[in-house]
């Protein structure tokens, strides 16, 4: 091409208003050939007035892409090349073009660029609309969510109805379909709208509508399926800009709160038919912060019956409840009420009123105090009569704390005032004393006269006693026939609080020693008091007691009829039995308690048999007399244990000496007590211990005596005789004694007596004595009786009994009570 024709090209070239690049590959790379006006004009291409320069270097703005290895491609391939390059800075636009590259000759590609910066601002800025649009849209849809659903869990709904020249638009909310039991649907028609609404509420709600003005309006509206709800609705007009009306309405369902509702009044009439029927009335009151009741807001008609005023009166005026109230129980009453009003705490008070009919009943009222909002106390509560309660209180008191017989203080409420007389007389220094009573021969007047009178007896005696002491004082009945006087505030001074606490007993004897009256005849009845004074030691209830009572048992011993201080003398005395019947107790336990045997010989000295004593070695004391400790364990039971031991042992005994020829015909006599003579089955254990013992029972002599035969005589006889039938003898010990009694004597199955010691001793220097002792052997030798003297300690006793017949000896002279052992060295060398 020549010059002319090469310059005219390029200035059409230059004319075409998008950027033209000639670019020819080579082996190093793609280099810039040629270029028009509009790329040397383009922002974004550099060098391009130079040619020979890199494509790199013509798009150095895209070196971050693959522009210039796709232009190579297409250079050697002749693949076509479309696309457009984009460069941002943030959301600012460098640079947007649209390049199409050709391959026009070997290694030679023609690329057009063309500038579309404003196009792609217009993409972006459509994108970014669209963007918005969609977020808006979403918006709403999540708002629209949002109040569909917050109208369903309110059971809500709303409606719109526009109204325009030939045309009316009814709308309907997802929730006041649902609520209405429609398919959700956002068109109705008008008659569908009210199709639920029953004939007779449809005036209310079409009146609504044409008011419009707000106000609340409560229908019925009966769902397709049948079911029945009730809903509340508001209804507003307004007009749009262009003129038309719009009917706003808002419906709410309302069912559950009619149904509360009805709830509500079936409960309170509940209510009042409860409180119409139970033994009390209710009541609502509200009071002042200053304490002051503003009124009685409700109380039950239950009022009328109880205070004789009715509810209306109340109200009017709340102070007739107070004027029925006791004078002396209105402040108290008043007091709790505002405590419990100014602490909130639930109120509760007992008082008494002055009933319709002039009696006085005990109310108790209750309630719950609840502040409002205005500083003001609503309280709740509930008043009833609990005089029936009081009394059966009161009754109880008296069953628990008084007898039901003389009306006096019982034991109970007698320790308690005690303990508060001790403590008292510490702290004010005052002596007090206790009387302990005891009626002489009460026992006798029960079983002769009957209980009854008995009873009469101590009701009097009961009142004569209350008569004679200080209302301060106490009289109590301390049990039986025995009473309890306790003085308080006696003197200070020992000697003259015992001269005042004797005045006071000289005056109940003196009193009591006076007749009474008892079913028309006059009995006397005499008192044993015991006293001790109390106040300048502390001492325990119990210890003032046993002082008391052991004085009134001297009263006793000391003739009856009487009076008694506390002797400490003799509670030593009775500290020192109770510490032996303690040994006594422990010595059973171990063994201590011994046996001995004492020889018993005939008229020629020939042993014959011997008596089984129980004898006591006390670890500390040594051996202690039968005389001490036989007597207590009679009185304790200890003697059981004790007799079994005894009789045990002497048939092991028997057992023992009927192995040798020499001593089997030795007898073994073995003293048993009344107690254990009369329990229930000491028949069978006298024949099972001689049959475990392998004992022969017609050794075995049982000695009795005369005072524990007196009573049952007919069960004693057939005792004996069962025994009797076995073998085992009996004699009667100690006899002369006791009541002897001939018609007794010949009644029991005996077999030997035994002359006590007490005759023996004095034979040969009492006549009387001696004549005794003729006698016993005389009416022995008739009855066919043995006889053994007991206490032989001379030879002169000896004589004197040989020769008025007696044919058996026991005592000193022939033999001290000793162990076994030293009983067989007795025995085995004189065989």
């Amino acid at each position: 091409m020549g010059p002319l024709a090469h310059g005219r090209m390029q200035a059409l070239l230059d004319a075409v208003p998008v950027g033209l690049l000639e670019f020819r590959l080579e082996e190093d790379g793609l280099y810039l050939w040629a270029s028009n006006a509009a790329a040397r004009r383009m922002p974004g291409l550099g060098l391009v007035r130079e040619e020979g320069v890199l494509a790199q270097v013509v798009f150095d703005q895209l070196a971050h892409t693959t522009l210039v290895e796709q232009l190579c491609a297409v250079a050697r391939l002749g693949v076509p090349l479309d696309c457009r390059q984009v460069v941002r800075e943030g959301t600012r636009l460098l640079l947007a073009w649209d390049l199409s590259a050709r391959r026009v000759a070997d290694n030679r590609i023609v690329v057009s660029v063309r500038d579309v910066s404003e196009a792609e601002n217009l993409r972006m800025a459509l994108a970014q609309a669209e963007s918005a649009l969609a977020d808006a849209r979403r918006d709403l849809q999540e708002q629209t969510e949002v109040f569909n659903t917050m109208e369903s869990l309110a059971q809500t709904g709303h409606w719109r109805r526009i109204e325009g020249p030939g045309e009316t638009v009814l709308l309907w909310s997802p929730g006041l379909c649902d609520i209405a039991g429609f398919e959700r649907q956002e068109w109705l028609s008008n008659e569908r709208a009210v199709s639920g609404i029953p004939a007779e509420d449809r005036p209310v709600f079409d009146q609504a509508c044409r008011l419009g003005d707000g106000s609340d309006v409560e229908y019925r509206w009966r769902r397709p399926d049948g079911e029945v709800r009730w809903m509340r609705s508001r209804v507003r007009h307004s007009r749009s800009r262009d003129g038309m009306v719009v009917y706003m309405g808002v419906v709410q369902d309302v069912t559950e709160e009619h149904r509360a509702d009805e709830q509500l009044r079936e409960q309170l009439l509940f209510i009042q038919r409860i409180a119409s029927r139970i033994p009390g009335f209710i009541y609502q009151y509200r009071l002042h912060s200053d304490g002051t009741t503003a009124r009685v807001q409700y109380i039950s008609d239950a009022v009328t019956q109880f205070l004789g005023v009715t509810p209306h009166e109340v109200a009017q005026d709340h102070g007739l409840l107070l004027k029925h109230v006791l004078p002396e129980d209105a402040p108290h009453l008043r007091r709790s009420a505002v405590v419990s009003a100014r602490r909130m705490l639930p109120w509760r008070c007992e008082y008494r009123v002055v009933g319709p009919d002039g009696s006085v009943r005990w109310h108790m009222t209750s309630a719950v105090p609840h502040r409002e909002p205005d500083g003001t106390v609503l309280s709740h509560g509930f008043t009833m009569d609990i005089t029936d309660r009081k009394q059966a209180e009161q009754e109880i008191k008296r069953l628990a704390f008084y007898d039901a017989l003389t009306g006096l203080p019982n034991r109970r409420l007698l320790l308690d005032r005690l303990q508060r007389a001790i403590v008292a007389g510490q702290r004010t220094k005052a002596q007090g004393a206790l009387l302990f009573i005891d009626l002489d021969n009460f026992k006798d007047l029960n079983d002769t006269l009957g209980h009854d009178m008995g009873d009469q007896l101590l009701s009097q005696v009961a009142s004569r006693l209350l008569a004679c002491v200080r209302e301060a004082d106490t009289v109590a009945r301390f049990g039986g026939d025995e009473f309890v006087v306790v003085l308080e505030n006696l003197s200070s001074r020992l000697h003259e609080a015992a001269s005042q606490a004797e005045s006071v007993a000289d005056k109940l004897l003196a009193s009591l020693n006076q007749p009474f009256e008892l079913g028309g005849a006059r009995h006397y009845s005499t008192p044993s008091i015991g006293i001790t004074l109390f106040g300048e030691h502390r001492l325990s209830v119990d210890e003032l007691l046993k002082r008391a009572d052991l004085a009134m048992y001297q009263a006793k011993a000391g003739g009856r009829n009487t009076q008694r201080f506390f002797d400490p003398e003799m509670q030593a005395a009775v500290n020192a039995r109770s510490n032996l019947e303690a040994d006594l107790r422990q010595g059973l336990a171990r063994s201590e308690l011994l046996v001995h045997y004492q020889p018993v010989v005939d008229h020629q000295g020939k042993l014959v048999g011997a008596e089984a004593l129980a004898r006591w070695r006390h670890p500390q004391r040594g051996m202690i007399s039968p005389a001490e400790f036989i007597p207590l364990a009679e009185q304790t039971g200890l003697i059981l244990p004790l007799g079994q031991a005894v009789l045990r042992s002497a048939c092991t005994q028997l057992h023992l000496w009927a192995q040798h020829e020499a001593t089997a015909h030795l007898t073994l006599s073995v003293n048993v007590s009344a107690r254990q003579f009369r329990q229930p089955g000491f028949v069978a254990q006298v024949l099972d211990t001689l049959r475990e013992c392998q004992a022969r029972p017609h050794k075995l002599k049982l000695e009795l005596t005369e005072s524990m035969l007196l009573g049952d005589i007919e069960d004693a006889v057939q005792r004996m005789e069962q025994l009797k039938k076995q073998g085992v003898g009996f004699a009667l010990d100690d006899f002369g004694t006791g009541y002897s009694s001939l018609s007794y004597l010949k009644r029991l199955p005996l077999d030997q007596v035994k002359i006590d010691q007490s005759f023996v001793r004095d034979v040969l220097s009492d006549p009387n004595d001696a004549a005794i002792v003729r006698t016993i052997l005389a009416l022995a030798k008739s009855l066919d009786l043995q006889v053994v003297a007991e206490g032989v300690e001379t030879a002169g006793q000896l004589g004197f009994l040989r020769l008025h017949g007696c044919d058996g000896f026991q005592g000193y002279l022939f033999g001290r009570p000793v162990p076994v052992h030293e009983m067989d060295a007795h025995i085995y060398p004189a065989l």
